[in-house]
């Protein structure tokens, strides 16, 4: 070989070694190749755990999304969906419905983003997912954020939306939300609860954050293999949004509140996410007071895993939305899809599906 194309040949040869590798490895651990990339290749490249993983950073990074949010809607999302922007209290309010109309499901999805980032383009592909497979419409408010905003004007605006949407239509209504959103739709259903409103039909969460301390051993020990989250940065989002609130305030981390009289709780959650531990203790609590809820743990699968382009998302979405339907009484919308066994439990109790 001349001398420009020995390297060329080495570096190919390595690449051609770890493909054969990690197809390898994916099979044998029952991992999807491409959520094997997205994990171990592009999350750890992409610098998100490390450029947030302090107080410093994380402010920082708030910096730098405000510059570039919000995600919009793809022009191709539009093409598929019926999409109309609203205003409440100052706050933008994004419906999106199917064009060839709705099947009466109304979803409020509260999106994540540790409670001071932006809309991002996942969440319009979990939005996307749900409307494919429920036919349902789906409103997505940009609720105040830390550190301009508190948890006190985020419930307030929240319970205002729902007041939008009205009691009387609860019973077709799912809130639904993704790690500070899950946090914040048991944390909505808690306090209709206590004001003794008619609560929503079921609550969807996606890699909940609903203890804000961090502080379960469990965390401890996943935090190293998560490659997305890093605890000092997360608690330091916490404590933008909990301004001056002890972050074990039940009205901060609703873990710690009442679980007793709430709708049914589906949980998705992945074993590579620190926010794991969250997920099991809120069903195992859900269980002591006799409420119904559904845990489905995904091996492997990293923090709101359901937003990536992998086949495990479609999976957790396909669950997600047989939950959606039961909890409404609605058949089965659009193309007929695959029914996986975690899917046809029909009372949704099971605390142990593993997906």
């Amino acid at each position: 070989m001349d001398g420009w194309s020995r390297p060329a040949a080495v570096t190919a040869g390595a690449v051609a070694l770890a493909a054969v590798g990690l197809v390898a490895w994916a099979r044998r651990s029952g991992v999807s190749v491409r959520a094997k990339l997205v994990t171990d290749v592009a999350l750890p490249l992409s610098g998100m755990k490390r450029r947030a993983r302090d107080a410093q950073g994380l402010r920082r990074e708030i910096a730098r999304h405000r510059r570039i949010e919000p995600a919009r809607p793809s022009l191709w999302l539009r093409r598929k969906h019926r999409i109309r922007t609203d205003t409440l209290d100052g706050v933008e309010v994004i419906t999106v419905s199917p064009r060839g109309g709705s099947s009466g499901i109304t979803i409020l999805y509260l999106h994540g983003g540790a409670w001071v980032f932006d809309v991002l383009g996942a969440h319009w592909r979990i939005v996307d997912g749900l409307i494919a497979r429920t036919g349902a419409r789906v409103i997505v408010p940009r609720y105040p954020l830390a550190p301009e905003s508190t948890w006190r004007r985020t419930y307030a605006f929240l319970e205002h939306l729902l007041d939008t949407v009205g009691a009387e239509a609860r019973d077709r209504l799912i809130v639904a939300g993704d790690s500070a959103g899950g946090c914040l739709a048991l944390g909505i259903a808690q306090r209709l609860r206590a004001r003794g409103e008619p609560l929503p039909a079921g609550l969807l969460l996606f890699s909940p954050a609903l203890d804000l301390t961090f502080s379960d051993p469990g965390v401890r020990a996943i935090a190293p293999r998560d490659p997305m989250l890093a605890v000092p940065g997360c608690r330091e989002a916490a404590r933008l949004w909990a301004a001056g609130t002890p972050l074990a305030d039940p009205r901060i981390s609703p873990l710690f509140g009442s679980l007793a009289g709430l709708p049914p709780v589906a949980i998705v959650t992945g074993t590579r996410d620190l926010l794991h531990p969250d997920a099991l203790r809120l069903s195992e609590g859900l269980a002591r007071v006799g409420r119904a809820a559904a845990l489905y743990r995904y091996p492997e699968q990293c923090h709101v895993f359901v937003g990536a382009p992998i086949p495990e998302a479609g999976r957790a979405l396909d669950t997600a939305s047989a939950f959606v339907r039961h909890c409404v009484g609605a058949p089965e919308a659009g193309p007929q899809r695959p029914v996986y066994p975690e899917a046809a439990a029909a009372s949704f109790r099971r605390p142990n599906a593993v997906a």
